[in-house]
């Protein structure tokens, strides 16, 4: 079974050029050893058709885990490789 995720936003912001900025919480659950694709199913306020891409991404284990990001987010996944343990949790926060 293949990871899956669900978000929220815990605050806005907006950033030194006066751009809105969003800090989300993507809680990731159903990792698996080896390289995971999870679709993070965020999307722009403005155009709710359209993936939002994430300035920065802080990953947080939420169980024994020991992982990498393969790849940076894109405007649709989330790419992380488990290390060590399987059926794991974890808590990344994105700022788009």
């Amino acid at each position: 079974m293949p990871a899956s995720a669900t978000y929220k936003t815990y605050l806005s912001f907006r950033d030194n050029l006066g751009r809105l900025r969003r800090c989300i919480r993507v809680d990731i659950t159903g990792l698996a050893n080896g390289a995971n694709t999870i679709a993070h199913g965020i999307t722009q306020p403005n155009q709710p058709s359209v993936g939002a891409t994430p300035k920065d991404e802080f990953f947080v284990p939420t169980s024994a885990v020991t992982a990498h990001c393969t790849q940076f987010a894109d405007a649709t996944n989330l790419y992380y490789t488990i290390d060590a343990g399987a059926g794991t949790t974890a808590s990344v926060f994105l700022v788009v």
